[in-house]
C-alpha cells in the first residue's frame, strides 16, 4: 500500500514533537520513503508546495516572480525531464527556508564516508574511543551503545526514542566513564 503525503507529512510532525531536528527528519523520510532531499526537507516542516512557496515569498518578497507551488514542483523533480535546475542562490534561500545546508538539498551519495576519518566510519564506540568488543559488556560501560546506533541510523525503525529519552540514556551510560588512557 503506498503511503500518502499526508500521512508522511503527520510522520514529521511526531517526529518534530519528540525533539527532532528537520535535517535528522528529512534524512528518515528521504531514506524510508525515497524521496528527494527536496522534498523530503519541504515535507520535514509538514508543508505542501503551495505553503512553501507562500513562506518564500513572505520571506523575499519583491525579489523577482512570485514563487508558486509549481515552480517548487518544477525544482523538486529535477533532474527529470521538463524540469528546472534550482540555482545556487536558490538553493542557499531553500536552505535558509528549511533550516538546513545548501548542500542538504542534492541528492547524491556521500563520498565523505569513504574517508578513514569520516565521523561515521569506524562506528559509534570508535568516535569516543571505547575499545570494547561489538556490544560491549555491562562492565565496560559500552553495552548497547552499537545496537542503540544501529536503531537510531535505522530509517526502518519502528519505536523513534524522544531527545529527553536519548539524554537520559546518554548520561547514565556516561556516569562512571572513564575515557581509555
Amino acid at each position: 500500500m503506498a503511503v500518502t503525503v499526508a500521512r508522511i507529512r503527520a510522520e514529521a510532525l511526531r517526529l518534530r514533537e519528540l525533539g527532532w531536528s528537520y535535517r535528522r527528519i528529512a534524512r528518515r523520510l528521504q531514506a524510508r520513503h525515497h524521496l528527494s532531499a527536496l522534498v523530503a526537507f519541504r515535507l520535514a516542516h509538514g508543508w505542501t508546495q503551495e505553503e512553501a512557496a507562500r513562506r518564500w515569498n513572505e520571506r523575499w518578497p519583491g525579489s523577482g516572480p512570485a514563487k508558486t507551488g509549481k515552480t517548487f514542483s518544477y525544482w523538486e523533480s529535477w533532474p527529470a525531464k521538463g524540469s528546472r535546475a534550482p540555482s545556487t542562490q536558490v538553493l542557499s534561500r531553500l536552505a535558509e527556508l528549511y533550516l538546513c545546508r545548501p548542500g542538504d538539498l542534492l541528492d547524491g551519495r556521500d563520498y565523505g564516508e569513504l574517508d578513514e576519518g569520516f565521523e561515521g566510519g569506524a562506528g559509534p564506540a570508535a568516535s569516543v574511543g571505547c575499545t570494547c568488543a561489538a556490544g560491549g559488556t555491562e562492565e565496560d560501560g559500552c553495552a548497547g551503545l552499537r545496537s542503540l546506533a544501529d536503531g537510531l541510523s535505522s530509517p526502518a525503525a519502528c519505536e523513534v526514542p524522544s531527545a529527553q529519552a536519548l539524554d537520559a540514556w546518554l548520561a547514565n551510560l556516561l556516569a562512571g566513564w572513564v575515557p581509555a588512557a
